[in-house]
């Protein structure tokens, strides 16, 4: 008898329980055609949570399973938190052949664009920003 898919627990970050103003989601739709594109998504929570170590990260992977992912997607997207709306880092799908192409050469590039939607909700807070990287000019 052929033993059972272990059931991978589904979390509803909106849900009260669950939600947080201090997670941010990163949402990666991915293609399941080659297990390259399963890691490179995991890599990307990792790069964000360490880069950006103030916030809080929560990838999400195709909806939960939710979402059958497009043929050849490698598509990267933030929200603030779980309840806000998802903005556009990254789209792979029109990208490659050859398959490298459909991920970014480096996470660092996607930063100054998950800087400004986490500033757009607090303005205050120059997040994964170190002073020596901020803009200093004197007028």
């Amino acid at each position: 008898m052929p033993k059972a898919k272990k059931k991978v627990k589904e979390v509803d970050w909106t849900a009260d329980e669950n939600f947080s103003k201090e997670r941010s989601i990163i949402y990666v739709e991915h293609t399941t055609e080659c297990p390259i594109f399963q890691i490179k998504a995991e890599e990307c929570g990792v790069f964000f949570q360490e880069r950006i170590p103030e916030r809080q990260f929560q990838l999400v992977r195709n909806k939960n399973g939710k979402q059958a992912p497009r043929d050849g997607a490698f598509e990267i997207g933030i929200s603030q938190n779980a309840r806000t709306s998802v903005h556009e880092l990254w789209s792979g799908l029109t990208k490659g052949p050859p398959r490298r192409d459909k991920f970014p050469n480096d996470f660092e590039v996607l930063v100054p664009d998950v800087q400004r939607v986490l500033k757009k909700f607090y303005p205050d807070k120059a997040v994964g920003i170190s002073d020596d990287e901020e803009d200093h000019t004197d007028y």
